[in-house]
C-alpha cells in the first residue's frame, strides 16, 4: 500500500485483495465487487434504528422495585456491554479500515462502526441515564473494574497489535528506516478477525441472554427491547467476520497463516471462554435469583454457542 489516505495512481479494484492491496482512492461503489458484502450492507441499513426510538426511563420503576442483587446483575452486565461496543467500534475503524483495500468492505466497516458507536453505545448511555443512578459513577467504574477489564484483555491485545503493525506499514511504505514484516502483519490481521468474531460470538451473547432473562421476568422490558435490536445488528456483524475468515482461509496468499497459527487461534477461544466463566461467576457472586438463568445455565450457553 502507498499514500495511505489517497493513492493518486489509478487502481484496478477488480483485482484488489480485501486487505493490504495497492491502496485506496475514490470509493468505487459502482463496481459489483462483492455482492455478498453489498447485500449485508443493504440488509443492515434496512433494519436501521436509533436510540431515540425507545424510552428506557420507563424501566426506572423496576430499578426501584428490584432487590439490590438483581440491580447489581443488571448494571454489571450493562457495563460490560458498554465496553464491548466501545471496543467494537474502534476495532473496525482503527484496526481494519486502514488496511482494507476493497471499496465495498471499506464501506461496510464505516457502517459497522456507526452502528456500534452512534446507535449501540448511545443506547447503553440512554439506558443508564434513564435509571435513578449516577450514570457518571457507573461509567467510571468500567475502567477500574478488574472483572470487566480482564474479560476483554485477550481480544484487546490482538487489536492493539494490529494497530501498531498498521502504523509500521505506513512508515515503512513512506521510506522510513523501520522494521516491518508483511507476514507478521497478516498474522496479526487474522488474529484480530478472530478476536472480533469472539467479541460478537462469545462475549456479547452471554450478556444478551442475561438482559433477555430480565424481560422474561417482567423486568427492564424497554432495555431488553433495545438490546434485542442491538443483538440483531451484532448477528450481522458476526456473519461478516465468518465470511471474511472463510475468504482468507481459502486464499493461497493467506491460507498458510491459519495453518501455522492454528494453536494460537484456538487459544484465543479457550481464553475467551475461561474469561467468560470468571465473568459469569462475578455476575452471580451475590447469588442473584432470576428465573430461567443462573451461573450454570450461562456457562453451558457460552460453550454450546461457539
Amino acid at each position: 500500500m502507498s499514500n495511505q489516505l489517497f493513492n493518486n495512481n489509478p487502481i484496478e479494484f477488480m483485482e484488489e485483495p480485501l486487505f493490504l492491496g495497492t491502496g485506496r482512492n475514490i470509493s468505487r461503489l459502482d463496481l459489483q465487487l462483492e455482492p455478498q458484502i453489498a447485500k449485508a450492507s443493504a440488509d443492515a441499513l434496512g433494519k436501521l434504528w436509533f436510540a431515540g426510538d425507545f424510552s428506557p426511563s420507563k424501566d426506572a420503576k423496576d430499578y426501584i422495585a428490584c432487590a439490590p442483587e438483581l440491580n447489581s446483575l443488571f448494571m454489571e452486565n450493562l457495563k460490560f456491554q458498554t465496553l464491548l461496543d466501545s471496543l467494537a467500534a474502534r476495532s473496525v475503524a482503527e484496526v481494519f479500515l486502514p488496511i482494507t483495500t476493497n471499496p465495498q468492505l471499506e464501506s461496510w466497516w464505516y457502517q459497522h462502526a456507526f452502528f456500534e458507536n452512534n446507535i449501540h453505545s448511545q443506547s447503553y448511555a440512554d439506558i443508564l441515564k434513564g435509571q435513578p443512578v449516577d450514570a457518571k459513577v457507573i461509567f467510571d467504574d468500567i475502567m477500574i473494574n478488574p472483572s470487566i477489564l480482564a474479560r476483554a484483555e485477550s481480544i484487546v491485545n490482538c487489536f492493539e497489535d494490529t494497530v501498531k503493525r498498521n502504523a509500521k506499514m505506513v512508515l515503512y511504505n513512506s521510506g522510513e528506516a523501520i522494521e516491518y514484516s508483511i507476514k507478521d502483519h497478516k498474522k496479526s490481521i487474522v488474529l484480530s478477525l478472530f478476536a472480533l468474531n469472539i467479541l460478537e460470538a462469545v462475549l456479547f451473547k452471554s450478556s444478551f441472554l442475561t438482559s433477555f432473562a430480565f424481560k422474561e421476568n417482567g423486568l427492564y422490558s424497554v432495555s431488553a427491547d433495545i438490546i434485542s435490536k442491538i443483538s440483531q445488528d451484532e448477528s450481522g456483524h458476526y456473519a461478516m467476520t465468518i465470511n471474511l475468515i472463510n475468504r482468507l482461509r481459502k486464499d493461497p496468499e493467506w491460507a498458510y497463516i491459519f495453518h501455522e497459527n492454528n494453536d494460537e487461534i484456538n487459544s484465543l477461544y479457550r481464553d475467551a471462554i475461561q474469561a467468560d466463566y470468571k465473568w459469569i461467576e462475578h455476575l452471580f457472586r451475590d447469588d442473584a435469583k432470576l428465573l430461567g438463568i443462573n451461573e450454570a445455565v450461562l456457562k453451558q450457553y457460552v460453550t454450546a454457542n461457539l
